[in-house]
């Protein structure tokens, strides 16, 4: 595994224990070593964008949470200056009660 494949898990692994949110990734078909959801992220030392999906509602407590799990995952990193930048692309209807 690359370096910045590690840290695009260490980002996705972080996001993971933030509630209402979910990567933003494609609808493609999984293969076995590779994890979709690792194409909501694009690194760079500049700034780290990750698309999210929201499930559930406020959003501002969420994305503060979200963008803190970020920071901490690349503490330590050649990304840890970098800008981070939550893209929210789309609200789940479950974020409604639906």
């Amino acid at each position: 595994m690359t370096a910045r494949a590690e840290h695009v898990e260490a980002i996705l692994t972080a996001l993971s224990e933030v509630d209402g949110l979910r990567p933003a990734a494609p609808a493609v078909r999984p293969v076995a070593s590779w994890n979709p959801a690792a194409l909501a992220v694009d690194l760079t030392p500049e700034v780290v964008r990750v698309r999210l999906v929201a499930t559930a509602l406020p959003l501002p407590p969420r994305l503060r949470l979200a963008g803190d799990a970020v920071a901490k995952a690349l503490v330590g990193s050649a990304y840890a200056d970098a800008a981070i930048r939550l893209v929210v692309t789309d609200v789940d209807g479950s974020a409604f009660g639906a």
